[in-house]
């Protein structure tokens, strides 16, 4: 074994052995990571191409995100739905619809607006480049676009009085709208009704032989029936 020194480090080395570095106080100088072959393989080649290819198939298979939110109604005509849409990749195209039809929408960023005008099913479909597709739905019914309904089995005529009951789930009955016309062409109108019951009372001619009723909701949705007076 021999021993060989410079100014700073001593070199202890035996024949056939890897040199055994030692820094002039003779502490042991450990060899850098970079120096194993393993280290220099994992660094350089085996990471590199695992974030690479890790970027590649998440570009590959990244699609975008819809969020949909629809507001309130205020008075059962329209309401507005907002939407966000977020995609690490462009849009390529965007297709939003009602019951299939398409609606108008604006932008603000990734954020987007469009007003209904009806009940059904509401669809947001986005297509990033990469092809790769989201599709978001939300459905619509607090709008009101369906008339009074008239309970038919609660029709009744006793003592020349009808009485029968209707019902509105959305805007409500308009009570005010209520009236009869009869065979004779005279128009009649209820002298009572109860609006939390939806119960309504009205004089009927001893002459009529049958009536046409006529009624419609806060929103103006009307409906029209038939009654034999026996």
């Amino acid at each position: 074994m021999k021993t060989e020194k410079t100014d700073n480090v001593k070199f202890r080395s035996s024949s056939g052995g890897r040199p055994i570095l030692y820094d002039a106080r003779g502490v042991r100088v450990k060899a850098s990571l970079l120096s194993n072959k393993w280290v220099r393989m994992l660094l350089f080649y085996v990471a590199p191409y695992i974030v690479i290819n890790g970027i590649i198939l998440l570009l590959v298979c990244a699609r975008p995100s819809v969020t949909i939110n629809v507001q309130e109604t205020s008075d059962y005509l329209s309401s507005e739905v907002n939407f966000t849409v977020k995609s690490i990749l462009p849009i390529k195209s965007m297709t939003v619809s009602l019951e299939t039809e398409p609606l108008e929408y604006t932008k603000s960023g990734n954020e987007y607006t469009c007003e209904v005008t009806q009940n059904g099913t509401f669809m947001v479909s986005v297509t990033s480049i990469n092809g790769m597709q989201r599709r978001e739905f939300a459905d619509i019914g607090m709008l009101d676009g369906t008339a009074p309904n008239v309970d038919e089995e609660s029709a009744d005529i006793t003592n020349g009085v009808l009485t029968f009951t209707i019902t509105d789930n959305q805007s409500g009955v308009d009570f005010d709208s209520i009236y009869a016309v009869t065979d004779t062409g005279e128009t009649l109108k209820p002298y009572e009704y109860d609006k939390a019951l939806g119960l309504v009372k009205m004089d009927i001619p001893t002459d009529v032989t049958s009536i046409d009723l006529y009624y419609a909701d806060m929103v103006g949705n009307e409906r029209s029936g038939h009654i034999s007076v026996t």
